[in-house]
């Protein structure tokens, strides 16, 4: 099987198998996720396939056609960045998915649950293999809609509904900011092509040089932030815990919130080495990583910790990938792809942590847990596992990706120098800290000190296998990656670090560097964070007071007063501008025509009203439209209902009658059509109603609706005088057009017919919904008033 084959296959195969989960689903019954799980492994295997040709330097590039009218392909572009966040989504979407065949209840919706993962996992494949800008967004937004589902998966509990729809409106928000940046790219390079970007030098140096530079990084850096709840855009992430925990660990710290870390991964060669990437990617990191550890503290459910140390996670690395300079663009690249790994597995692991303790102690609220360690000692041994290495404690991997980040930190300092070169490396420090504290809290809260037996179940004893063996198995890989680094290092972070800085990279890390600033940095992080700790209550106390004392400092606080005012803004205007009167809408609508055409009338010059008219016009033609005048007048001062209907509908049918002279049967057809039904809907809701106008119209009104007739017949005479006596130029025809194409493009030789099915397909298809709709509408009208007699 050639690359470009099984990358496909690995994209496209969740989304297949997804169709046939309810089918078989009938066969499997509950055991449908295994069936979802051996998919997510294909997908792992097929990426797999192709794994050794990119370790070994190679960039799998492919494309097909696919909107050649705009310049864009159907493309892939493997490299290393592709490989290992691919290996994250299909890998950690295999342990999910068994997992969740033991925390999931049989009497939950499976089939839609599996649906969902599947779909979102192919998502999210497909964006990291995308090999152009338009199909990274394409994917990118398919990720928002799927993990809308996930988090709003119980669709009964407003919280989860509030937080999905959250999520949604952040993220999706945040991917139509990075659309544009993509249209500036465009715009600038004249390619939607990443490689294209990526491989040429000359390009890279004309989008630094280029006027609209920031304002596409910015842009780009909205949609990336937005994904990865950093600065403002964090507040959807703890809201988002309301899903299923198996979800809330695929999604959340492995995958979903991986993509704008990705996304400043992938755009890394084309803007940094400038200030501007710098500020912007190292700030919204430091800021993000400070305050979201801060906000930890606070946090009582199990969950929402996690959520915070996630954010504060992310900012890590995007604090890393920000490092650089004109001289090393690439500074922090490698430590921040070495965490974004070791953030995957051991961050996946707490949450699948907290699953359990919440399916065996049936809550998440860590101020009635505690004791747990003799209960489940196996599940202790894990969780403090994956929270120590979290904690940077060594020879987990977690220690290793800290120590790089310190070291980076104190060259970035050095780079700037001044005062920042003690500020870079006291918020790294600073960061590490509230890392320290926030871990051990969730080792001391939930398993060490007594149990709160009036809390508890009194019987709580370790998970079924389907759920300890995935958490113990990512454990295992926390363990390893700490103690041989060689083999994430030299299988995935050269590859992934060489794809990002675009040349061949060799890295050593080691558990022991000596006695290195990094080290000292260290030990003053485990020093303040045990001394954090013992405040850690009264932090959070005191973080209470000031949120209730000062609501307006949250962001929480300004989203929901924006989107709750949407919603009233939004019902205020609707009572304004649709009171429910239709002569109003109509008032309306002939008013704003005749001011809009009012503005350039003034524009244009007197000769529009002395034009030569034509009257020489057949006597035919002179008889109908006279009867067309005549209906018409009829139709406005006529008394009865029945005789004004009667005498619009001859208005009509002269209308038809003139098409039919002046050549055109087909919309004389059409008109006539419609006239018909027209006149069978308003026959019979006036069979219903008095025969008599009774109310009678005051002389204020029936003059002001004269005016407007006036003035809108006026305005349409005059646009109609332009139209036809060459006062305006006219377009050039496009039946030649027509007729050179229809059988070489449609392959019809009615040309009529083919102008209506193929060239103009789609309003004709507009134009049979609005007929199929009026016929439903007499059909309804027909029926009803028989079942009335």
């Amino acid at each position: 099987m050639d690359s470009f084959t099984a990358i496909i296959l690995a994209i496209f195969l969740p989304f297949a198998a997804a169709i046939f989960i309810p089918l078989l689903e009938k066969f499997l019954k509950h055991r449908i996720g295994w069936f979802a799980a051996g998919i997510a492994f294909l997908s792992f295997a097929l990426i797999g396939i192709v794994a050794p040709e990119i370790i070994h330097g190679h960039i799998i590039q492919h494309s097909i056609e696919w909107m050649p009218s705009i310049g864009a392909e159907f493309s892939i572009y493997a490299d290393g960045l592709a490989m290992m966040i691919g290996f994250i989504a299909s890998g950690i979407g295999v342990i999910i998915m068994s997992y969740s065949n033991g925390y999931m209840s049989h009497k939950e919706d499976l089939p839609r649950y599996y649906q969902y993962l599947l779909l979102f996992m192919g998502s999210m494949i497909g964006m990291v293999f995308a090999g152009n800008t338009l199909q990274l967004f394409i994917f990118w937004e398919l990720t928002s809609i799927t993990s809308f589902m996930l988090i709003g998966y119980w669709r009964g509990k407003p919280a989860s509904v509030y937080g999905a729809t959250k999520s949604l409106l952040l993220t999706a928000g945040g991917g139509l900011f990075m659309l544009a940046g993509f249209i500036l790219l465009h715009a600038i390079t004249g390619s939607y092509d990443i490689a294209t970007m990526l491989q040429n030098p000359a390009i890279i140096e004309n989008i630094k040089a280029h006027p609209f530079f920031l304002i596409t990084l910015i842009l780009i850096l909205i949609g990336a932030a937005a994904k990865s709840a950093q600065g403002p855009f964090y507040i959807w992430l703890p809201n988002a815990m309301e899903a299923p925990t198996p979800v809330s660990a695929f999604l959340h710290s492995a995958t979903m919130v991986k993509a704008g870390i990705y996304l400043v991964a992938r755009v890394h060669p084309i803007f940094s080495g400038t200030e501007a990437w710098f500020i912007l990617v190292s700030g919204i990191g430091i800021f993000t990583m400070l305050l979201a550890g801060f906000l930890a503290f606070r946090q009582t459910d199990i969950k929402a910790i996690l959520a915070y140390s996630t954010i504060s996670q992310l900012a890590y690395m995007m604090t890393m990938y920000g490092y650089t300079s004109y001289h090393e663009p690439g500074l922090g690249v490698a430590a921040a792809t070495f965490h974004l790994l070791n953030h995957a597995t051991f961050k996946a692991c707490l949450f699948l942590v907290a699953g359990i303790v919440a399916h065996e102690a049936a809550t998440r609220d860590i101020r009635k847990l505690g004791g747990l360690r003799k209960d489940m000692p196996i599940t202790f041994i894990i969780a403090s596992i994956a929270a120590l290495a979290m904690a940077g404690i060594p020879p987990l991997n977690g220690f290793l990706s800290k120590e790089m980040f310190y070291e980076t930190s104190v060259e970035m300092g050095h780079i700037i120098g001044g005062p920042f070169t003690f500020l870079i490396p006291a918020a790294a420090v600073l960061g590490g800290v509230f890392t320290f504290a926030y871990s051990i809290k969730l080792i001391d809260g939930i398993f060490l000190g007594e149990k709160h037996h009036d809390h508890l179940p009194e019987h709580i004893h370790e998970p079924p296998y389907t759920m300890l063996v995935p958490a113990a198995f990512l454990a295992g890989l926390v363990i390893l990656f700490g103690l041989v680094p060689s083999i994430p290092i030299h299988n995935i972070i050269e590859p992934t670090t060489a794809g990002i800085v675009l040349e061949e990279v060799h890295l050593h890390v080691k558990l022991w560097h000596g006695f290195t600033p990094a080290l000292f940095m260290t030990i003053i992080t485990f020093i303040a964070g045990l001394a954090i700790y013992t405040r850690y209550d009264n932090i959070a106390a005191w973080q209470d007071r000031f949120n209730a004392r000062y609501p307006w400092v949250s962001v929480n606080y300004y989203y929901d007063r924006i989107v709750d005012g949407a919603k009233g803004s939004a019902k205020g205007f609707a009572g304004f501008a649709q009171p429910g009167s239709i002569k109003l809408y109509i008032y309306a609508i002939l008013v704003l025509m005749v001011i809009l055409f009012t503005i350039p009338l003034f524009m244009m010059t007197t000769q529009v009203f002395s034009v030569n008219l034509n009257f020489d016009i057949p006597f035919y033609e002179s008889v109908i439209m006279i009867l067309m005048v005549v209906a018409a007048i009829a139709a406005a001062t006529l008394h009865r209902y029945l005789s004004a209907v009667i005498a619009i509908s001859a208005v009509g049918y002269l209308v038809s009658l003139m098409f039919i002279y002046l050549k055109a049967p087909d919309l004389a057809l059409t008109q006539f059509l419609v006239e018909t039904l027209a006149t069978i809907i308003f026959l019979l809701v006036i069979a219903r109603v008095p025969q008599t106008f009774k109310e009678k119209i005051p002389k204020n009104i029936l003059l002001r609706d004269i005016m407007i007739s006036l003035a809108v017949a006026s305005t349409v005479l005059i646009l109609l005088l332009n139209a036809t006596q060459g006062i305006v130029p006219p377009f050039e025809s496009l039946s030649h057009y027509f007729l050179e194409n229809s059988v070489k493009l449609a392959g019809g030789h009615n040309v009529v017919n083919v102008i209506l099915v193929d060239f103009r397909g789609y309003d004709t298809l507009g134009e049979i919904s609005v007929l199929c709709l009026a016929a439903l509408g007499v059909y309804n009208l027909i029926k009803s008033r028989g079942e009335g007699e």
